[in-house]
């Protein structure tokens, strides 16, 4: 069972990436109760599936995806979880198609398969590739805004997840690159593969890193807190780690607590690895990451040629600082895919941003610039 005290930790990030409003996360935050769990009155998944169903029952299926993905967090370990799961992808589809331009792919691969939401794909006019990639707790369901906001960015939008998250039946794992390798190749029938950029959270990344050593269309890389090779090494050391990311981490890895530093030993990129990497790179860091440390940010600063660096001293721990670091990966993306036009309109939506976080009192970090 994940402790009640860094599930609330590390949800309160998660919440505000989505934007899910700051009195609704501490309201439930306080309903939660340490020895609940599932359907319990009080369990972590029944108080915000409770919210989404409300949300659903009044039309507002955006906010019902936000509630239900919430549920879920931090992986699918049962029946309530997983019902949450899937009422995060149904609610989603229902808002999609009132929205239009997004469609959904099912993709079959290595005999499991996975599931992406696209917008700006066309066979006819193909744009440069923006493809989105979260972490081993987020699912695609969450970048509906950039998806919905796709035809005025002058790209192709695809989002998708890391195996073994939502709905990716892939294990997660060091030939995970794979995957997208494969996912690029059928994009380039209906978009400009050859301009691909990724915006990559957390683990996604990572992976993001590596897929771009082995694949020379990537253009560029905008991310944020992608561990690079610290928590690696220290797996590897057996020095613990928080407890939501051993469990989520074995959970998407299909692999138990006790081989993990086995498992992710030779995880970690290498400063000769780096310094042969020609794609540029955007990278949003905190200076209190757990993932991502300092150490990982002072490596990416010795070794990537093409490095534009923003440092916070916390990411996401602020529903306005959430929302600006989003369009900042995006608004970077965008300028490395060479799509002047979208950058223009996401630096525009970030401007809006800014006022809200000028209002507020007490704002020590700084927002990425």
């Amino acid at each position: 069972m994940i402790p009640m005290t860094e599930l609330r930790r590390f949800a309160l990030p998660h919440a505000y990436a989505q934007g899910v409003p700051g009195d609704v996360v501490h309201r439930v935050l306080r309903n939660v109760t340490e020895d609940a769990e599932g359907e319990d009155p009080g369990g972590w998944t029944r108080e915000w599936s409770s919210l989404a169903k409300a949300a659903e029952a009044r039309g507002r299926d955006l906010d019902a995806v936000r509630y239900y993905t919430m549920a879920r967090f931090p992986y699918v370990d049962g029946p309530a979880r997983q019902a949450a799961q899937t009422g995060g992808v149904e609610a989603f589809d229902r808002w999609r198609k009132r929205v239009r331009g997004i469609s959904r792919l099912d993709l079959p691969f290595d005999g499991a398969g996975f599931a992406c939401w696209a917008a700006g794909l066309s066979q006819r006019s193909r744009l440069p590739l923006i493809l989105v990639l979260g972490g081993v707790t987020s699912t695609k369901e969450q970048w509906a805004p950039v998806l919905a906001g796709a035809d005025r960015l002058g790209a192709a939008v695809v989002v998708t997840e890391l195996p073994g998250v939502g709905e990716n039946m892939l294990t997660y794992g060091t030939d995970s690159t794979r995957m997208l390798i494969h996912l690029v190749d059928l994009l380039g029938r209906a978009a400009d593969a050859s301009r691909t950029c990724v915006v990559g959270l957390s683990f996604g990344g990572h992976l993001a890193l590596r897929h771009a050593l082995e694949d020379d269309r990537i253009r560029g890389l905008a991310l944020a807190g992608a561990p690079v090779r610290d928590v690696f090494l220290r797996a590897a050391n057996h020095t613990p780690l928080p407890r939501l990311m051993t469990q989520t981490l074995s959970h998407v890895m299909r692999t138990p607590v006790d081989r993990l530093p086995a498992a992710l030993a030779d995880w970690g990129v290498d400063e000769a690895e780096l310094a042969r990497l020609r794609t540029s790179v955007a990278y949003a860091a905190s200076r209190d990451d757990e993932v991502a440390p300092p150490s990982d940010v002072r490596l990416l600063e010795r070794t990537v040629p093409h490095l534009r660096l923003v440092e916070n001293d916390a990411l996401g721990t602020r529903p306005e600082q959430a929302a600006e670091t989003r369009l900042w990966l995006l608004s970077q993306a965008l300028r490395m895919a060479g799509t002047a036009n979208g950058v223009r309109r996401a630096a525009s939506a970030r401007v809006r941003v800014l006022p809200a976080r000028r209002r507020l009192a007490g704002t020590s970090a700084g927002a990425p610039a």
